[in-house]
């Protein structure tokens, strides 16, 4: 894993690089959060005050849009940049191949390389990487700010951070393989369809429409298996997690409840963890963001399992910039 991640990584400019396209992206969210503050605090203004939330917020928009932009600008122009290094060295490593390389190499796994494998890399693994981050950075946010509401919401963090951090590793390890099985069996069918295509007038000829045609539904079949397996794990994770995150908002909404009912004369250690260090609509706010955070945490164990499949391409890939060139090549 390291090694597919360092690969990309150099690829991509190196890891000062990726630093630096990832500070929107935190930027990005603050300011997401910040909006949702300042409405807490626009709803507690006073009539008279409307216009100067108005425009504040306006800001906090145009900013909040701003830097989206920015940050999915910087993460696929590093995917595209990535993607040109490595196809120019794939491209090159595979032109200088011997011709034994050929001889024993299925067509459609070349093509699966050039078409597939580097659509992953140039488009699919930045924008997981992206959504991933983003994601990552919402669930954060919204601990810190129902943490500032309601103290004690600690004590439930460590176990639900566990168990989620349990069943991303449990899943991840499944799919990951999963995918690889699917990538292994997507070869056979192309090299098979391109085959066909290039011997369709002898496939005519020797009326063999019908064996052919069952050898194309056999190994569709085998790749839709590993498809259909896959899916089925994407509804065992959306089960677990809608459970995580029905916990969080339980929770959330429990501890806000008893902060507003806890006696302002109570000065127990119990009632000031109650009541933390933010007023009702901060303790809105964090309620409001934990009922959310079941799709961000859905969305946050895919995108990182996503991204895991997306690396196993430039491991694909790095097999075939490793090739020995043909004696006497001369680049």
């Amino acid at each position: 894993r390291q090694l597919r991640r360092g690969r990309w990584l150099a690829a991509a400019g190196g890891s000062r690089v990726v630093l630096f396209a990832l500070l929107p992206l935190v930027a990005a969210e603050l300011v997401s959060t910040g909006s949702s503050w300042w409405l807490t605090r626009w709803a507690a203004a006073p009539a008279t005050a409307q216009l100067p939330y108005l425009l504040g917020f306006a800001g906090w928009a145009v900013a909040s849009a701003v830097l989206v932009v920015v940050r999915s600008r910087m993460m696929l122009s590093l995917g595209l940049l990535a993607g040109e290094v490595i196809h120019s060295d794939l491209l090159t490593r595979v032109l200088a191949a011997p011709l034994s390389f050929f001889d024993v190499t299925p067509r459609g796994r070349v093509l699966s390389r050039f078409s597939r494998e580097m659509l992953t890399v140039d488009v699919s693994l930045p924008s997981a990487l992206q959504t991933y981050l983003s994601t990552l950075a919402s669930v954060g946010s919204t601990a810190l700010v129902v943490l500032a509401a309601s103290p004690l919401f600690g004590a439930f963090l460590l176990p639900l951070a566990f168990a989620y951090s349990a069943v991303q590793a449990f899943y991840s390890a499944s799919s990951r393989e999963l995918k690889r099985v699917e990538a292994a069996t997507r070869s056979p069918l192309l090299s098979h369809v391109a085959a066909s295509l290039d011997g369709l007038a002898t496939i005519r000829a020797f009326d063999a429409r019908r064996r052919f045609g069952s050898e194309c539904e056999r190994t569709l079949d085998a790749n839709l298996r590993a498809s259909l397996a896959s899916a089925l794990v994407n509804c065992w994770l959306g089960l677990r997690l809608e459970l995580l995150g029905a916990t969080i908002s339980a929770a959330a909404a429990a501890l806000a409840f008893a902060r507003n009912s806890a006696s302002a004369s109570a000065s127990s250690a119990i009632a000031a963890g109650l009541r933390g260090a933010g007023g009702v609509g901060t303790a809105a706010l964090g309620v409001t963001l934990a009922l959310q955070v079941t799709q961000t945490l859905n969305w946050s164990v895919r995108q990182a399992t996503e991204l895991e499949s997306h690396l196993i391409s430039v491991e694909r890939l790095q097999a075939y910039t490793s090739l020995e060139p043909e004696a006497g090549w001369v680049p």
